[in-house]
C-alpha cells in the first residue's frame, strides 16, 4: 500500500496503540512492520493465531510471556570471531532461552487444537545443553564461578592463601604495641591493589616501607611495609593470571554462543511474534474488536464500525465524546458511496474510519465492529484526505488533489479502494464538479470500490441515477440542529452551512445578507432541499432505529432460545443425576436389609432390636427417595390461636409462643404438650373446613387407636421415651389403660418401667397382668 495512503488514513498511529499492548521491544518492533496485504490466505493465517491464542488463554490461563532482553548487540558482538561477551550477556541469553522452553510447553497444552501456535513453538530453542553450561560458568549476579574451569579455581585457591598470609605477617609484624603510637587504626587496606597499613604522618619513619597514599587531611599515611613487598608483587601475579582464566572461560562461552546464533536469532523472532499475537489479543478484548467474515465476491459490510483511534481517545480522556458507531457498507451493485451532509457531520471520518478499518484487516488485526461483519480483500487502497499543497513544488491545492488523482489511476490494479475527501473543490465549482464526476467515472470503469465525500450538486445528483453509486447522507438532527454522526443511506445530505454558521454565532445581519445574496428562487429551491433532506434523513434515522430494535429482538429472542436450550439440559441432567442417586441408594438398602436379615438368621442379635434398626433403615430409604417439598414461609403462631396436631389427629389452642429455643405450648383435652412449630398446622378459614373434613394438605388423621407397646428387645434408654409418647397419646384420646409388652427376659426392662412409671403425673396404678410378660398401666382421668 503506498506510503501517503497509510499516513493519510493515520495507520502508523494505529500501530502505536497496539505496540502499547506488547511486553518486548521486538513485539513493538514486529507490529510496527505490519504491512497490509493482498492475498486472502496470508490475511487469515495471523487471524487464525489469535483464535487459536485466545482459546488456549481460556483453557490454560494467560500467555506466560515477560519482556526479555534483546540481544541484538552481544549477538552482532559474538559475530566477530575472537569476542568476547561480558557475563550479563550470557545471562541475557540464558533468560531469553529459559522463556522460550515454558512457551514451547504452554502451547504444546494445548495439542491438535493450535496447529499454527504449535508451528511457531517448534521454532523455540531451549539449547539445554548451551544453557547449562553457562549456568554452570556464571552466576545469576554476573560473576565468574570457580568451577568455569581448573585452571581458573585453582589460582583463585593460591590467591586466598596467598591474602591470608599477608594478613597474618601485617597482624603479626605490625600490630604490635610497639608500633602502637605510630599507627592511625589497626585496619589493613588496598592502595592500587597492593596491601597498605595507616601509619600517622609524623611517624613515618617508624616503619620502613613504600609511601602510595595519603588521606585528605594528609595526617595518615599509608605504607606498604618493605616486609610484604613480595607477597603483594606474588599477589599482582596472581591477579594477572585470574584474569587470563576468566578471560579463556568468556572466549569458550563466547564461541558456544557463536555456534548457535542463528538458532537463537529464530527464537527471538518467534517470541516478537508471540508478543505480537498476544498483543493483538489483548487490543481485540480492550475495543470489543473481531476477525470480519471474508467475502470472495469484493464489497464490505462493517457493522457499527467504530473508529479505533476515536475509541482510545474516547478512553484516556473521559472528557472526549462518545465514539458514534456508523455502518459501512460496499456491494457489487453499489460500488460507490457519495457521502454529503453538514460540515462537521462525520464524512471525513467515516472515510477514514472505512479505509482505516480496512487496513486493519488486511494486516491481521481485529475490527472494532458487530459481529457479522464482512469484508473482501482489496488489491490496493488508495486515499487522498486532507490538503496535500506543497510550496517547495509549487502545487497548489487543486493540482496536489489532481496530480494524486492521476497517480491512483495510473497504478490502479483491479478491485482497489479509492477514498476520496472533498472531491473537485479548490477550484471552479462547475469545471471541478465535471473533473470529478469524469475521475469518478474512470475509477469505476477500472472495477475499483470506494467512497468520495461531496458538498457538490452535481455530484449528488450524479450518485442518485447512475447505476453502481448510491449516495450517503450524514444525518442531522432538525431539533437540535447538530449532526448525529449516523449514516444515512439513499440520501442526499444538505451542506447546512447557513445554519452552521447560525450555530456559530454569526451575527444574524450577516447570515440575512448572505440569504440575501441567494436569488428568490435559489432561496426557494434551498429551503425546498433542505427540507426535502430532512424529511429523508427523518425518514432514515426511523428506518435505522427499526433496524436496530428488530436486531434487539433478534438477539433478546436468540438469548431466550439458548436459555431454553440451557434449561432444558440442566433439568435432563438434573433427572439423570436423580435416578441414578436413586438407584445407587436402593442398592445401598437392599445390602443393608440382606445384612440385617443375616444378623437376624444368626441369632445372635435380638429380634426386636433388628427390628427398629429395620424400622429406620426403612424410613430413612423413604426419607432420602422422597422429594424434597419447597420450603414454604413459616406462620407465625400467637397464644389462643387454634391450632391442629396432625400427628395426633387433635385440634388445640396455643397457650405460649417462643419458648425454649421457639417451641409452642399447646394444649389439647385439658394437657398441655410443648411441641415445635413444624409439628401444628394453624386453624382457620379454608384450613379449618379441610380439617373438618378430613382432606387438609399436608397431613392425615391419626388411624384408630390401639393403646398397646411393645419393647421387647429395646434397651432401657430406648424404651422408656416411647412409653411417655404412648401415655401422652392416649390420655389426649381419652383411654384409661394402656398396655405394654416387655417381655420376661431377665427382668431389668420390667424393674425400670415400674420405676419410671410410679412417679409419672399420669399414671394412676400400675398391675402385671395375666402374661408375666405385660403390664397395665391404669391412666388418671
Amino acid at each position: 500500500m503506498p506510503e501517503p495512503t497509510l499516513t493519510a488514513l493515520e495507520f502508523p498511529q494505529l500501530l502505536r496503540v497496539v505496540q502499547t499492548y506488547a511486553v518486548s521491544d521486538l513485539g513493538r518492533d514486529f507490529l510496527g512492520a505490519l504491512k497490509p496485504l493482498a492475498d486472502l490466505h496470508q490475511i487469515q493465517a495471523p487471524f487464525r493465531q489469535i483464535q487459536e491464542l485466545r482459546e488456549l488463554q481460556y483453557r490454560e490461563g494467560p500467555l506466560p510471556l515477560t519482556d526479555f532482553p534483546l540481544l541484538t548487540p552481544w549477538l552482532a558482538k559474538a559475530t566477530v570471531r575472537g569476542s568476547l561477551l561480558p557475563p550479563e550477556a550470557f545471562n541475557q541469553v540464558v533468560q531469553v532461552l529459559r522463556l522460550a522452553r515454558h512457551l514451547r510447553h504452554y502451547i504444546r497444552l494445548g495439542g491438535d487444537l493450535t496447529p499454527r501456535l504449535s508451528a511457531l513453538a517448534d521454532k523455540l530453542r531451549d539449547l539445554t545443553p548451551l544453557a547449562e553450561v553457562i549456568q554452570q560458568c556464571i552466576s545469576p549476579h554476573n560473576f565468574i564461578l570457580d568451577q568455569a574451569s581448573p585452571g581458573l579455581a585453582q589460582v583463585r585457591r593460591e590467591l586466598t592463601d596467598t591474602r591470608e598470609r599477608v594478613n597474618r605477617q601485617i597482624k603479626r609484624d605490625f600490630f604490635q604495641p610497639a608500633f602502637q603510637d605510630a599507627l592511625q587504626s589497626p585496619l589493613i587496606s588496598q592502595r592500587h591493589g597492593r596491601y597498605v597499613i595507616p601509619i600517622k604522618a609524623d611517624h613515618k619513619g617508624v616503619i620502613p616501607g613504600i609511601i602510595h597514599d595519603q588521606s585528605q587531611t594528609k595526617a595518615t599515611l599509608f605504607i606498604e611495609p618493605l616486609a610484604i613487598v613480595e607477597h603483594n608483587n606474588a599477589l599482582n601475579l596472581l591477579h594477572n593470571r585470574e584474569k587470563r582464566e576468566e578471560e579463556a572461560v568468556l572466549r569458550r562461552l563466547t564461541d558456544l554462543v557463536r555456534n548457535h546464533l542463528d538458532e537463537i536469532r529464530l527464537t527471538l523472532t518467534t517470541l516478537g511474534e508471540l508478543d505480537a499475537i498476544q498483543a493483538k489479543v489483548k487490543f481485540a478484548e480492550e475495543f470489543r474488536a473481531r476477525e470480519p467474515i471474508w467475502r470472495t465476491k469484493g464489497g464490505v459490510d462493517l457493522r457499527q464500525a467504530r473508529h479505533p483511534l476515536l475509541v482510545q481517545q474516547r478512553r484516556e480522556l473521559s472528557s472526549a465524546p462518545d465514539v458514534v458507531p456508523v455502518d459501512l457498507t460496499l456491494t457489487p451493485e453499489h460500488r460507490f458511496l457519495i457521502i454529503s451532509g453538514a460540515n462537521a457531520g462525520g464524512k471525513t471520518v467515516a472515510l477514514k474510519t472505512l479505509g482505516l478499518l480496512t487496513l486493519m484487516a488486511q494486516s491481521g488485526i481485529p475490527l472494532p465492529v458487530d459481529e457479522g461483519s464482512e469484508l473482501c480483500p482489496f488489491a490496493a487502497v488508495e486515499a487522498d484526505i486532507g490538503d496535500p499543497q506543497d510550496l517547495s513544488q509549487s502545487l497548489s491545492t487543486f493540482s496536489a488533489h489532481l496530480k494524486r488523482a492521476l497517480k491512483m489511476l495510473a497504478d490502479l490494479p483491479e478491485r482497489s479502494l479509492i477514498l476520496l475527501d472533498e472531491l473537485g473543490t479548490a477550484t471552479d465549482p462547475t469545471e471541478g464538479g465535471a473533473l470529478a464526476l469524469a475521475l469518478l467515472h474512470a475509477f469505476y470503469q477500472r472495477g475499483a470500490y470506494g467512497a468520495a465525500t461531496t458538498h457538490l450538486p452535481i455530484l449528488k445528483s450524479f450518485a442518485q441515477k447512475t447505476e453502481g453509486f448510491a449516495n450517503v447522507s450524514v444525518v442531522f438532527n432538525e431539533e437540535t440542529r447538530r449532526p448525529t454522526y449516523r449514516l444515512a443511506y439513499g440520501v442526499v445530505g444538505a451542506s447546512n452551512a447557513l445554519k452552521l454558521a447560525r450555530e456559530m454565532g454569526l451575527a444574524p445581519e450577516i447570515l440575512e445578507m448572505a440569504e440575501g445574496y441567494l436569488n428568490t428562487d435559489e432561496l426557494r429551491a434551498y429551503r425546498l432541499l433542505a427540507s426535502v433532506e430532512a424529511a429523508q434523513q427523518h425518514l432514515a434515522h426511523q428506518e435505522m432505529e427499526l433496524k436496530r430494535r428488530e436486531a434487539e429482538l433478534d438477539r433478546h429472542n436468540h438469548e431466550l432460545a439458548v436459555r431454553q436450550t440451557e434449561l432444558e439440559a440442566e433439568r435432563t441432567r438434573l433427572v439423570n443425576e436423580a435416578k441414578s442417586a436413586a438407584l445407587a441408594r436402593i442398592k445401598e438398602a437392599e445390602a443393608e436389609f440382606k445384612a440385617i436379615v443375616r444378623r437376624l438368621n444368626d441369632g445372635i442379635e435380638p429380634w426386636g432390636k433388628l427390628r427398629q434398626e429395620f424400622s429406620g433403615r426403612q424410613a430413612k430409604l423413604l426419607a432420602d427417595l422422597t422429594p424434597e417439598p419447597a420450603p414454604a414461609p413459616a406462620p407465625r403462631f400467637l397464644p389462643g390461636q387454634q391450632v391442629f396436631l396432625p400427628a395426633l389427629g387433635l385440634t388445640g389452642k396455643v397457650v405460649a409462643a417462643d419458648i425454649q429455643g421457639g417451641r409452642l405450648e399447646v394444649q389439647a383435652r385439658n394437657v398441655n404438650l410443648r411441641v415445635s412449630p413444624e409439628e401444628v398446622t394453624p386453624v382457620g378459614g379454608e384450613a379449618g373446613k379441610a380439617i373438618k373434613s378430613g382432606t387438609a394438605s399436608g397431613f392425615h388423621r391419626a388411624p384408630a387407636w390401639f393403646p398397646s407397646l411393645n419393647l421387647v428387645g429395646l434397651r432401657v434408654d430406648e424404651a422408656l421415651p416411647l412409653v411417655d409418647r404412648l401415655i401422652d397419646q392416649a390420655v389426649l384420646h381419652g383411654q384409661e389403660k394402656v398396655d405394654i409388652i416387655h417381655g420376661v427376659g431377665t427382668g431389668r426392662l420390667k424393674r425400670a418401667l415400674w420405676d419410671h412409671l410410679k412417679h409419672h403425673g399420669l399414671v394412676k396404678e400400675l398391675h402385671a397382668d395375666a402374661n408375666p410378660g405385660v403390664t397395665v398401666v391404669d391412666l388418671k382421668e
